[in-house]
């Protein structure tokens, strides 16, 4: 054995070791007031929706009537009540109208441009049109071998299969129309927020009865239809996950347990495959490996997650950002530690903790930031398939940019921070490589938010407070009980002097046998004095580990100095404390609310009322339903937005109108006010029945459909104050041209990309045929 002589345990040594710990605790607590403080005035600069609205979790399943709720809210807030949303539990209806979207916008980017689509006889004469060309144009080889396989492999689908997928869809839709929806959640928006306010104070009240619908616990007026409404601040439009408002909160936490545990499983494959190639290629290697699986894996548990419900946005990317933080550690800090032996925390070469930290370190510092910036995906979309996009509009949503998570951006920061705070006191070192790969990290970040990435949903201060709190004093915590188990095991030789030692044994050895049975020619003693094995891990000690002290050495075995028995004392005693004031401070102050708000409402406003009335800020939205779909430059919306102010919805397209983009007109249901769809941009007038195509598709439509029982999409109504809806007549009177919209709302618009020849342009797999 080779004892350590490096005295690195001693008291010196660990106190500062110790300061830095309280220097760091200091700069986070500064750093969380500073933030929890600038979350607060940009809050109250930016005036969004969500300062002005709430939502009602748990409404009566048949409340459809949007009068019914404004009447009820402007009564409880004395304030007046400009938008409701009544969203409804058609999910799975809807979930169908996208996929229809998706597979009919397929099969429309092979035919030829302009077909319409609503039109069957139109559509299976342009596919016939497309095949017979495609025959004439198609090589010999192309034909019989390039075709099938891409075929095979899913590159290039037949027209013929998303005709017949679009079908059977339809087919589907029309039995879903004929169900009877409930009510899932109602946003409420007034027009002050002071509005908003009263209405959330009075409507607090304590889980309890809520969950037991006491209406007796309450006062009687904040009682609606005989519920005691569960209401809250929502977040922003276009944050509202729309599909699974109706998810119940079993479904959303099994489904949170079952990609958890994938997530585990994924940590557990990781950790084989990181062992293997260190103990076969080395640490470097393997410290490749470790940066290789932390872009891979979020990529796998995002996809996962989309079998996962979440109510909006923020909830999601915590969701995310939890679960890939918890690969992402395991992965590059605590697996490490767990691989290594007690006698490798200070070895060199392969089986040293130091050298495979280094190597993950410098990884995360060239390897991470490269593969972000080469963006192979979106150069694959700007560079080879947007050259060969038949439409303007396929080749826009080439040109969208790079998806990316908020959440796993965030847990790019947490993993560098506690991978140095995991190794503080064995690799000092660390804070500098941490410190430079902050630095690569928010340049890269920087470059890909405003050249690569896409825009992303608005998303608000949850995910920031959820990691500050647990995650940025968690790492803090993991520093001050990891250096107190550092300094404990130190100095990592497991080489013990026993209670009474002999000398005379420094001299050379022959034929020195090993337990192993291993011979050694000759082996040469330099210490007068015998040693004796012993465990210096905290893992064999007698006592119970936890804290970290002096007592996790034997009385017949001694390592320690006793400057050392000092220092861990001191530190292990100090750890204990942090913990216990870590779990009560978080995690108790937590608990205490959570168990207040059984009994009494907890809700208190945050920041000052700004006194900006709703319809005067131009730049804010309603809560108006729609989804994202990936491949269409503009979301699709599933409600009737006829008698809104077309400004509420949050994007404009230049080209078409909304009714394109609504999936109302998708399949003919009965109830419809109108069956087809208006041509061409709308916002020339303040709402799409200002319109005179809607007049007279209203007078020829209306008188032929048969009224439904229930509605079948969510309900949104506008109710502007006086003084919008007399500049609104004003304006109905005198409408603008197309080009000049009506309101001023800030508009969504596709990526300037280079312009298209639909007439010309072939599908990628044809180029060159």
């Amino acid at each position: 054995a080779q004892r350590n002589d490096c005295h690195g345990a001693e008291f010196q040594q660990g106190l500062t070791n110790f300061i830095t710990f309280f220097f760091l605790l200091i700069s986070m607590l500064l750093m969380s007031v500073y933030l929890g403080s600038a979350e607060v005035r940009a809050d109250e600069d930016k005036l969004t929706a969500s300062d002005y609205s709430l939502v009602v979790r748990n409404p009566p399943p048949k409340a459809y009537d949007p009068e019914e709720w404004r009447a009820f809210f402007q009564k409880i807030a004395d304030k007046q009540v400009t938008c409701v949303t009544v969203a409804l539990d058609n999910d799975d209806m809807l979930r169908k109208l996208t996929k229809r979207r998706i597979q009919q916008n397929n099969l429309r980017l092979m035919l030829t441009p302009g077909t319409d689509m609503d039109n069957d006889a139109e559509v299976v004469k342009a596919m016939e049109q497309e095949a017979k060309e495609e025959e004439a144009e198609t090589t010999y080889f192309t034909k019989n071998f390039l075709n099938p396989l891409l075929v095979l492999a899913g590159m290039i689908v037949p027209a013929q299969i998303y005709y017949d997928i679009v079908k059977r869809l339809t087919e589907e839709i029309k039995e879903l129309q004929k169900k009877e929806y409930n009510v899932a959640s109602v946003f409420v928006t007034f027009e002050a927020e002071e509005g908003q306010r009263n209405a959330l104070k009075a409507l607090s009240v304590g889980k309890v009865h809520i969950w037991n619908n006491n209406i007796k616990g309450v006062a009687p007026e904040i009682v609606f239809q005989d519920r005691v409404l569960f209401v809250e601040e929502p977040v922003e439009p276009d944050s509202v996950r729309w599909l699974d408002l109706s998810s119940t909160y079993y479904k959303r936490l099994s489904m949170w347990v079952f990609s958890l545990v994938v997530t585990l499983a994924s940590v557990i494959f990781a950790g084989l495959c990181v062992d293997h190639t260190r103990e076969k290629y080395g640490v470097y290697t393997a410290g490749v490996l470790v940066s290789v699986f932390n872009s891979i894996i979020p990529q796998i548990v995002t996809a996962l997650m989309t079998y996962e419900p979440h109510l909006d946005e923020d909830s999601y990317e915590t969701s995310l950002y939890l679960k890939i933080t918890i690969f992402r550690w395991i992965n590059t800090a605590i697996l490490t530690k767990l691989i290594t032996p007690l006698t490798g925390n200070l070895a060199g070469g392969d089986n040293g903790i130091l050298p495979a930290i280094s190597a993950i370190l410098v990884s995360e510092l060239f390897v991470t930031p490269v593969l972000n910036l080469m963006d192979i995906s979106t150069n694959v979309y700007k560079h080879i398939l947007a050259p060969r996009a038949r439409t303007q509009e396929q080749m826009n949503m080439y040109f969208q940019g790079t998806f990316y998570n908020i959440g796993e951006r965030y847990t790019s920061l947490t993993t560098i921070i506690f991978v140095c705070f995991f190794y503080a006191a064995l690799y000092p070192g660390a804070f500098f490589f941490g410190a430079a790969i902050l630095f690569v990290q928010h340049y890269v970040d920087k470059f890909s938010l405003l050249r690569i990435w896409a825009r992303r949903p608005t998303v608000g201060s949850q995910l920031a407070r959820f990691s500050r709190r647990y995650f940025f004093y968690g790492s803090l915590i993991a520093f001050f009980v990891l250096s107190a188990y550092a300094w404990a095991q130190f100095p990592y030789d497991n080489i013990c002097d026993p209670v009474a030692p002999t000398s005379g044994h420094a001299k050379e050895y022959m034929h020195f046998q090993l337990l192993n049975g291993t011979v050694l020619g000759s082996v040469t003693v330099t210490q007068e004095t015998d040693v004796q094995f012993c465990s210096q891990s905290w893992k064999n000690s007698d006592v119970f580990p936890f804290p970290p002290t002096s007592r996790l050495e034997s009385d017949d075995m001694t390592y320690m100095t006793a400057s050392q028995r000092k220092l861990v004392d001191m530190y292990g005693w100090s750890a204990l404390v942090g913990v216990i004031a870590y779990l009560v401070l978080v995690f108790g102050a937590n608990f205490f609310s959570f168990t207040v708000s059984f009994f009494k409402g907890t809700y208190s406003p945050s920041g000052m009322a700004q006194g900006i009335d709703y319809s005067s800020n131009e730049e804010i939205y309603g809560y108006v339903p729609q989804i994202k779909l990936p491949g269409f430059p503009f979301p699709v919306l599933a409600c009737d937005v006829d008698d809104i102010n077309q400004g509420l919805i949050g994007w404009n397209d230049e080209k078409k109108s909304y009714d394109f983009h609504n999936m109302l007109f998708d399949v003919p249901w009965k109830g419809m006010k109108r069956v087809s769809r208006i041509e061409g941009n709308t916002r020339n007038t303040g709402q799409i029945n200002d319109q005179s195509e809607y007049a007279e598709s209203a007078a020829t439509e209306m008188s032929r459909l048969l009224p439904s029982s229930a509605p079948i999409f969510s309900i949104i109504k506008h109710y502007p104050p006086s003084w919008l809806q007399e500049i609104l007549d004003s304006q109905r009177e005198e409408p603008q041209s197309a080009t000049q919209p009506i309101t001023n709302h800030t508009t969504t618009s596709t990526s300037a990309a280079p312009k298209v020849d639909e007439k010309t342009a072939k599908p990628w797999w044809k180029l060159g045929a």
